[in-house]
């Protein structure tokens, strides 16, 4: 398996939108290492991507040759009860805004960073596959995220169609690592599940209590092995049909939950509460065509992940679990 080649990126202008965010932010440091240009973009940086002057005007100032689309306004399940409705229009006018912006001010290739939870919440055999991307209803409770993801893919064909735009779009499953959202109203399964047992422990408490069932079965991309299949499709893919980045094994809730308490070093008892929302029941990713065509597959086991980012945790915890909204 290969890893990205610092000769493919030294010298090259990068933007990444979101890059002060949790994925964002590691790909732009993955890009200082390997010798590119990157630059962040976003209302931090002094661009609101849901103005499409805005984001012209950014990529022009900036030009560059590639753009990699990882701003977002998204959560967990929590966080998406909580605001449905911002979550959609932020989402469909920053991805509309950012791929119009890319192409009007004359950028090469377009990277389309899409969120897992577009695929059917029910997919044959349990199984994510490329080619059944939109071949089903979303679940409920991501449907307004994921339709904007959905939304997005579908841009990138028509781009390609009538413009010859180059743009693909990449499907990440499940991410986790340093740098996540912490706050309970912010945080994926994972970072929620990590907070849980860490507070736990730290408060000496007898009982922790997790959402639903524990049955749902799950996968989870380490995110700097996300960051090296991004850049590595970033250079190599040219497909309209979205492409896989993932690890391809999954596992039930109740494991998970089952090594934190380990990593943790949690002794007290764990219980389900199944009036509260499951999400989808199971979801694992086709990787195949991913290490066809990038030849690679995620390094980081799920253990030393976990481990790595409790590390993270520990030293970040006011950081890591203010509350952003």
């Amino acid at each position: 398996m290969r890893d990205t080649a610092p000769t493919t990126w030294a010298g090259r202008r990068v933007c990444v939108t979101g890059g002060q965010g949790f994925l964002g932010s590691r790909i732009m440091d993955r890009l200082k290492v390997l010798g590119a240009r990157p630059v962040s973009c976003s209302r931090r940086s002094g661009c609101d991507l849901r103005r499409l002057d805005e984001a012209v005007s950014f990529f022009k100032h900036h030009t560059p040759e590639l753009v990699i689309n990882c701003a977002s306004n998204q959560g967990g399940i929590a966080y998406q009860a909580i605001a449905p409705g911002q979550i959609y229009y932020d989402n469909i006018l920053m991805g509309a805004n950012t791929i119009e912006g890319s192409r009007l001010a004359g950028v090469a290739r377009y990277v389309n960073i899409i969120a897992g939870c577009a695929y059917p919440a029910d997919p044959r055999d349990g199984v994510l596959r490329e080619g059944e991307f939109e071949a089903g209803a979303m679940h409920p409770t991501v449907q307004n995220y994921g339709s904007t993801k959905r939304a997005a893919v579908a841009q990138a064909k028509a781009y390609r169609q009538q413009y010859g735009f180059e743009a693909i779009s990449l499907v990440l499953i499940n991410l986790y690592g340093p740098g996540e959202h912490f706050h309970p109203d912010r945080s994926h399964a994972l970072a929620a599940l990590l907070r849980k047992f860490y507070d736990a422990k730290q408060q000496g408490l007898s009982r922790v209590t997790l959402w639903g069932t524990g049955e749902p079965i799950r996968e989870w991309l380490y995110v700097d092995d996300a960051v090296e299949g991004i850049l590595l499709a970033s250079d190599c893919y040219d497909d309209v049909t979205p492409l896989n980045i993932a690890v391809g094994k999954s596992s039930p809730i109740s494991h998970l939950a089952s090594m934190i308490s380990e990593a943790v070093s949690y002794e007290g008892e764990i219980v389900y509460d199944p009036t509260r929302p499951n999400g989808a029941m199971r979801k694992t990713a086709d990787v195949e065509k991913m290490r066809r065509v990038l030849g690679w597959a995620p390094q980081t086991s799920l253990y030393d992940g976990i481990r790595l980012t409790l590390d993270w945790l520990a030293k970040n915890y006011e950081q890591a679990t203010r509350d952003t909204l």
